[in-house]
């Protein structure tokens, strides 16, 4: 008997290890095919090294982009379903997240148990602000160590934090952060953001399933944010990604996990630009906006030579503000490389030469730079088109994968070389007021003329308004965006200013855009220049008795 009932363990337990190692052999297997059919020149050289490590970032890099790829498959194909109904599948998302809060301290306060459609929500539910929630902001932040979880207020889960928003496209609020929204960035946003870059980027590759460069690493550039705490224990800060959410993707990048445990940005950017030129064959560069590649570049062109001698010998240089033990730990991993040392001293030498200059810098640098994954619209389109001029040329693609903010998934981008996006009917709920009636002050005569998405007529420009997932209902959040057309029922848009962004001496409106396009234009074909950066101001002054109509004070840096 005793026989008979070990035999079957082993059977069970034989057959428990094969259904766990059949996957595991099979993915080492789909890994070492993966290694010996893409060229050379599309592996990052990290993963060259013989040691377990980074031959496991092999396995960890091709696997985790298989995924990824069929995730983007299926995200994408959930996108075009949802904007082929996006009214319908808009109003489901607003009820859903109506009837998960109504018993919330907001819901209840607003009688959420009441509306039973979208146009019941816009004629009960006024406009709102971020001070209309300032109260219930106030009541989760100021909770005292000792009270109950702050659930239940604005949305019935504990926040897993409270976001402080960046500023860069307005003033830095607080706002209450759900679980559920980092669920649907991922859901919603991230996967349909990898599928259209594996589908925009070409490649020589040959591996199973996928078709683009997917052992190439990327330079991530990523800072740990220094963060407060409410007294309650609850974080305080942006709700970017930081190098700690996931330390097993820090495989897939090109700076090593120890050099994240430099806190000090400056420091850090030194390391990212450091680990991005050792790697000839790095694929990608990523960066929440276009501010961070420029910044990367700026440090690259201000300690050249340090980085330089530092991938030469193998050592930072002394006067590197980073602490003790990590400056150990990397220098002991960090192989000289004299080769790539001369390289990168010919190409500095190269680009400056007039007779020599087909090839971008960034080009020159990583002649297999695929991507560069960063937003570039809106406001920063200026900083954009210094990264192109100065850097990178034409030839790299600036990807501008998503519309997001703090308060949530807007958009997403689907053509890897656009700058609009289409809306995502399950992220959030929209409505839109044309924008030449969002300035009427009384904003109960506003509340019922919003339009929903699949009203907008192609060419205008609308204030975007939100019901999100972190307990913000029609929330005036600022940005004005243009209707160039339509996926299914759901718009593709472009990001046009910032609300209050525009210059209004008389009443004519100039916005951001028209300004910088004017100016951009005088200053190449009237002065034979390009315009750098500049600032405006409204001037309304009158001195000494001269003209003293409002009139603009435009500040040009040119070159």
């Amino acid at each position: 008997m005793a026989t008979r009932a070990s035999r079957v363990l082993r059977r069970v337990a034989w057959g428990t290890g094969a259904a766990v190692g059949t996957p595991i052999l099979a993915s080492v297997g789909y890994a070492q095919y993966l290694r010996t059919t893409t060229p050379e020149d599309e592996i990052s050289e990290s993963h060259n090294i013989h040691n377990a490590t980074f031959q496991t970032s092999i396995w960890y890099q091709s696997i985790t982009n298989l995924l990824m790829t069929l995730f983007g498959q299926i995200s994408r194909r959930r996108l075009d379903a949802s904007c082929e109904n996006a009214a319908e599948e808009n109003e489901r998302l607003l009820l859903s997240v109506l009837k998960r809060c109504k018993d919330t301290s907001y819901g209840i306060a607003h009688n959420f148990s009441s509306i039973q459609s979208r146009e019941d929500f816009r004629r009960k539910h006024p406009l709102t602000n971020h001070d209309h929630y300032s109260s219930y902001i106030d009541q989760i932040v100021h909770l005292n160590e000792h009270d109950e979880p702050p659930n239940n207020i604005m949305f019935p889960e504990k926040p897993r934090m409270i976001a402080q928003t960046s500023g860069t496209s307005g003033t830095a609020k607080l706002i209450p952060v759900s679980p559920l929204q980092r669920k649907v960035f991922f859901l919603e946003g991230i996967g349909v953001a990898f599928d259209t870059m594996v589908r925009g980027v070409p490649t020589s590759s040959h591996g199973l399933i996928q078709s683009w460069p997917n052992l190439q690493k990327s330079c991530k550039l990523m800072f740990t944010p220094k963060y407060s705490y409410t007294v309650n224990g609850l974080k305080v800060g942006p709700n970017s990604s930081t190098p700690g959410d996931n330390k097993s993707l820090l495989k897939l990048y090109s700076t090593p996990p120890d050099a994240y445990e430099v806190e000090t940005e400056p420091e850090l950017l030194f390391l990212h630009a450091l680990y991005a030129l050792l790697d000839r064959n790095l694929g990608l560069i990523e960066s929440n906006f276009i501010l961070g590649v420029f910044n990367m570049f700026s440090c690259m062109d201000r300690h050249w030579d340090d980085l330089v001698e530092t991938v030469r010998s193998g050592k930072f240089p002394k006067d590197l503000d980073i602490p003790d033990q990590v400056r150990t730990k990397l220098e002991c991993e960090l192989v000289p490389n004299p080769k790539r040392a001369e390289e990168l001293a010919g190409i500095r030498i190269s680009h400056g030469d007039k007779k020599d200059s087909h090839k971008s810098f960034a080009r020159r640098i990583w002649p297999k730079l695929h991507t560069i994954m960063a937003n570039e619209t809106g406001s920063f389109h200026l900083c954009g088109r210094r990264v192109r001029e100065k850097w990178t040329g034409d030839d790299i693609t600036i990807f501008s994968p998503l519309y997001g903010a703090t308060e949530g998934l807007i958009g997403v981008n689907t053509d890897i070389n656009g700058t609009s996006f289409s809306l995502c009917p399950k992220s959030m709920f929209f409505e839109f007021l044309p924008v030449e009636e969002s300035d009427e002050p009384d904003e109960r005569l506003l509340a019922e003329k919003t339009l929903f998405l699949e009203e907008l007529q192609e060419g205008k420009e609308y204030e975007m308004i939100i019901t999100n997932l972190t307990g913000l209902y029609r929330y005036r959040f600022g940005d004005i965006i243009r209707c160039v057309g339509y996926r299914g029922q759901s718009p593709i848009v472009e990001i046009a200013y910032r609300r209050g962004q525009f210059l209004n001496a008389q009443g004519e409106r100039t916005s951001e855009e028209t300004l910088y396009r004017a100016l951009a234009k005088t200053a190449n074909e009237s002065w034979g220049f390009q315009l750098k950066d500049y600032t405006a101001v409204e001037y309304f002054l009158k001195q000494n008795g001269s003209d003293h109509r409002p009139r603009y004070t435009v500040y040009l840096e040119l070159e």
